[in-house]
């Protein structure tokens, strides 16, 4: 099992995924999936009194969740941050009809059999419940580990049968292109001494500043063909199934 890391480590962890800095290779990228998830908890409608965090991670999102529910976080085995209130390798052991909202925030790509694993959310929401997931679609991956990409066409097809399914990609080529640009920077930058890492910083928020024009361009033209850098998906359980 993995240690937990020091609170400081954690802190920081937390603010770069909820709070990016210009000069972090990723915050348009981050920036934009904060902006898209923040947008989609607002929009959630009736009571919500009791959430389940799927493969919480550090649960940098914790204050966009609405306020006053009791929130219950869940990760597997051997997570290094160690905020979870359950740890477990098994998916979603809780009673039927357990919770009004299911989130799942970069991490439901790891769930081994996606249709059982979307039977378990929807078995463990209450009737009219909602689920908000989101998932990468240009990103690295680890080949030692099982992962799956979904265009957004896929993971809203995950989901027939259930209500409001609406799909968001969070950036389009622009920020994919300036986020894994940035990320073979980093790469670089981190073979570096650490005294000389700070000079990557203006090529980082240089790069940014560039891949945000891009992005503003992109926006305004519109076709059937995009490469999204990340999906954020929204949908409820039918009332009467």
């Amino acid at each position: 099992m993995s240690a937990a890391i020091a609170p400081a480590e954690l802190a920081e962890v937390r603010r770069s995924r909820r709070h990016p800095r210009p000069t972090q290779f990723d915050y348009l990228h981050v920036r934009r999936l904060v902006a898209d998830l923040r947008h989609a908890l607002v929009g959630l409608d009736g009571e919500i009194h009791d959430i389940l965090d799927v493969y919480c991670g550090s649960r940098p999102y914790d204050d966009l969740l609405p306020a006053g529910a009791r929130c219950t976080s869940l990760d597997v085995v051997g997570n290094p941050y160690g905020v979870a209130d359950v740890v477990t390798n098994e998916f979603l052991p809780f009673s039927d009809a357990s919770f009004d909202l299911v989130t799942c925030f970069e991490a439901f790509h790891y769930v081994e059999n996606p249709q059982d694993g979307i039977g378990e959310l929807r078995r463990v929401l209450r009737p009219g419940g909602a689920v908000v997931v989101s998932v990468p679609f240009v990103w690295e991956y680890d080949r030692t580990i099982l992962e799956h990409r979904y265009t957004g066409p896929e993971l809203a097809d995950l989901f027939r049968g259930w209500e409001r399914v609406r799909v968001v990609e969070n950036g389009g080529r622009a920020i994919a292109w300036a986020t894994l640009t940035g990320s073979l920077l980093a790469q670089a930058r981190d073979r570096l001494p650490r005294a000389v890492r700070g000079a990557f910083a203006p090529v980082f928020l240089a790069l940014n500043g560039c891949g945000a024009v891009l992005d503003r361009a992109e926006r305004r033209s519109s076709g059937d063909v995009t490469l999204p850098m990340n999906l954020l998906l929204t949908a409820r359980r039918p009332h009467d199934g």
